[in-house]
């Protein structure tokens, strides 16, 4: 019998403009034996129940239609499998995630979450001494996301502006090596590392983007000993997270997982984020990916 999965997307100029792999990953889904299409998450003429399997990809719309989209995850969990699983996504939606893996003693880089603009002016206050990255708690693709000296007024506004619109500021000390060359993003499917690639710098000092527009330079990566160890760590600690919630047995193994990590000239790396709800793949710039994450979701389909 063939299995019919569903790789979710939305309709989106960014994700016409900026999805390399949704139709890498469905020709190869196809030519593994599977029944696979990329339905977008809001359509209502969407039959969910008829997917044996929903992979989440690039439902890049999310943050505009928060309320939305996490009802819709509430829905179709009650009409097929998801993964990764949707007590997962919900968890990993807000940064404050964050806070489970610093319990567990994951080196991360330093943040402070913000519901006042009095709670970001301290938060940044005790930050005089180099520069700051403010940015939402939910956020996708570096929105609302900036770079500043740390008295600088527009790290205030932009924080300002986050709590306004009723969401979480978050306030971190930049980590210079990765401002001026980038970070390095360890790739986990079914639970094990399977490649890693590297970002380039994506911020410009006072709130703008490099070169004026979010523009991700990725390339091929080799980790450090020291990487794979934190990344390794990392997914042995979401195991144990996704345990003590009590979420289902799908979501203790992520069929898919990035690890972000800050590594500091003369330091230990640290955590800057993980990703289990939509990373990309970069199926661009590693071509086996494809292979690797169909095989992935061959084993999560065997009975």
């Amino acid at each position: 019998m063939t299995t019919t999965v569903g790789l979710v997307t939305t309709d989106t100029a960014l994700v016409r403009e900026h999805d390399p792999d949704t139709a890498v990953l469905l020709r190869a889904l196809t030519e593994a034996g599977f029944r696979a299409s990329a339905p977008v998450w809001h359509d209502p003429a969407v039959d969910w129940a008829a997917f044996d399997l929903l992979v989440i990809r690039s439902p890049w719309d999310y943050p505009e239609r928060y309320a939305e989209f996490t009802g819709w995850l509430a829905r179709v969990a009650g009409s097929t499998r998801i993964l990764n699983a949707p007590e997962l996504i919900h968890w990993n939606i807000d940064k404050r995630y964050l806070d489970d893996f610093r319990a567990l003693d994951v080196p991360c880089v330093p943040y402070a979450f913000c519901t006042t603009p009095a709670e970001a002016q301290a938060a940044l206050a005790a930050l005089a001494h180099g520069r700051v990255v403010v940015k939402p708690s939910v956020s996708a693709g570096a929105r609302d996301t900036g770079l500043f000296e740390p008295d600088d007024p527009r790290a205030a506004k932009l924080a300002a502006h986050i709590v306004a619109t009723g969401r979480t500021a978050m306030v971190q000390p930049a980590v210079e090596e990765v401002v001026a060359h980038g970070e390095n993003a360890l790739f986990f499917l079914d639970g094990e590392y399977a490649y890693a690639c590297h970002k380039g710098p994506i911020l410009a000092p006072g709130g703008g983007y490099l070169g004026g527009e979010y523009t991700e330079v990725i390339t091929r990566a080799e980790p450090s000993a020291a990487e794979l160890d934190l990344g390794r760590a990392t997914i042995a600690a979401l195991a144990g997270i996704a345990a003590r919630r009590g979420f289902a047995a799908d979501a203790g193994r992520p069929l898919y997982a990035r690890v972000d990590i800050a590594s500091r000239q003369g330091g230990d790396p640290q955590l800057i984020e993980v990703e289990v709800f939509e990373p990309s793949y970069f199926v661009d710039v590693v071509p086996e990916a494809a292979g690797l994450f169909v095989r992935a979701v061959e084993r999560r389909c065997r009975p």
